[in-house]
């Protein structure tokens, strides 16, 4: 009996990242479409950002013609690579990425993902409901003002992405008549419901994220636009995109992050500006120390976060890495040997030891830094200091009988740090009482 090719010592032996690393594309392509013979270069950029090559197609009259020009198009890169088409004020107003290549020998593999916006997602997300497109991978859809019913079941195959906003949406079904499912189809609304937790996620079949916005929050064009509804929906989008592409980011961020900080420890300000964004930003949030735009930046971290105390030293605790995000949780130690600008700007050297846990988010597009958020107890900072004692409490609220105020100090992070603490509740009064 002959042997096959995929039942052989070798092929046995090998892991099956091994294959995957085969069967996935180095380079992601990218065409983008519009109406006009112009672009937005903005945009382009963009997606290049984000490791796409890109090309550029104008609609012109639409129709079959259109169609053929974009798959010349995506031809020109050549038949084993990858690519996608965006479309910019096509018809029906949505944009879809599309992906072409060969798969290890097995044939043509087509894969797509849609992005639609508006009434376009409303189709989008009505179409796709049955299999009627094999290689279709992933739909993501902003603020439709049309759904399907929650417990639709889409193909096993298509993942899918809601993003809602507004307060109402409609909800297309079929009515049953005599146990015929009607082709006329009626619409009701439905009210959209907060959602689970800070998130906002719905118990739907489809994955599905209720916003406190206006339809239009993600294009900054309109005066609906949230930039920070924006930011956390763009962030689900480019997760469910890239495991369609299967591209892992993981390493690649968590590499410029931990780069970021060696070289902001390091006093190198121009190698830590030349890694961000033109318009990047760094925000220490207890003291509103930091920096918008490459020049305050640089300024900040050459002439204001450095020198630190020698004794200083930053441990992490946790991490949560995202599709363009890294959460890091630290503690933090040192000696207030000198004055430190960012922590406790115009206050001489007390010498006394300051425990911290520090918070670290630090937002990443384009393989550069966008912005970083930190965070700490400044209270607690003040109290070990000797700049704010417990029993200091405004005449005020002495007359209602306050005693104490309720802050920690380096307990607080050691008790974080180790995960445990005999001073836990100390300063809930009623803690110790029986229930």
């Amino acid at each position: 009996m002959s042997q096959s090719a995929f039942n052989t010592p070798w092929f046995n032996n090998q892991d099956r990242n091994f294959f995957n690393h085969l069967n996935k594309p180095t380079t992601q392509h990218l065409i983008i479409t519009g109406e006009d013979d112009e672009f937005d270069e903005a945009i382009e950029e963009k997606w290049r950002g984000e490791g796409f090559n890109t090309a550029y197609v104008a609609m012109g009259q639409g129709g079959a013609e259109f169609i053929q020009r974009v798959h010349r198009a995506g031809e020109g890169f050549g038949t084993a690579e990858y690519y996608g088409i965006v479309g910019n004020a096509c018809p029906f107003s949505f944009f879809f990425v599309l992906s072409l290549g060969l798969g290890l020998g097995l044939g043509i593999r087509l894969m797509c993902f849609l992005v639609a916006f508006g009434d376009a997602a409303s189709a989008v997300l009505e179409a796709h409901t049955k299999p009627n497109h094999p290689k279709l991978c992933v739909i993501v859809a902003y603020y439709p003002s049309i759904i399907p019913p929650p417990n639709t079941k889409y193909p096993l195959g298509v993942k899918i992405l809601v993003h809602l906003a507004g307060s109402e949406v409609g909800v297309r079904q079929a009515p049953e008549v005599l146990g015929i499912q009607s082709t006329k189809k009626r619409t009701t609304q439905k009210r959209i419901e907060p959602g689970a937790g800070y998130g906002g996620s719905l118990n739907w079949s489809y994955l599905t994220y209720t916003y406190s916005a206006q339809p239009g929050f993600a294009e900054s064009d309109l005066d609906e636009y949230d930039a920070a509804k924006e930011t956390i929906a763009f962030s689900r989008s480019l997760r469910m995109v890239r495991k369609g592409f299967r591209i892992d980011v993981d390493a690649d961020i968590e590499r410029v992050r931990d780069n970021h900080y060696s070289l902001t420890m390091s006093g190198q300000a121009e190698k830590v500006v030349k890694q961000a964004d033109e318009y990047a930003q760094v925000m220490y949030g207890p003291t509103l120390s930091g920096g918008v735009g490459q020049k305050d930046m640089q300024k900040f971290y050459a002439k204001f976060f450095q020198p630190l105390p020698k004794t200083f030293s930053a441990r992490l605790l946790s991490r949560t890495v995202g599709s363009d995000q890294i959460v890091d949780e630290l503690f933090v130690t040192m000696t207030h040997s000198q004055e430190i600008h960012w922590l406790l700007p115009g206050i001489p050297a007390t010498d006394k030891k300051i425990e911290i846990i520090l918070v670290s988010i630090v937002c990443i597009r384009g393989g550069g830094l966008e912005s970083e958020h930190v965070y700490w107890d400044q209270a607690s900072v003040l109290m070990q200091v000797g700049l704010l004692s417990p029993t200091n409490i405004p005449s005020a609220m002495k007359k209602k009988g306050v005693e104490e105020l309720p802050i920690v100090g380096a307990e607080a992070a050691r008790a974080i740090q180790r995960g445990s603490s005999r001073h836990l509740n100390e300063l809930i009064l009623d803690w110790d009482e029986d229930s």
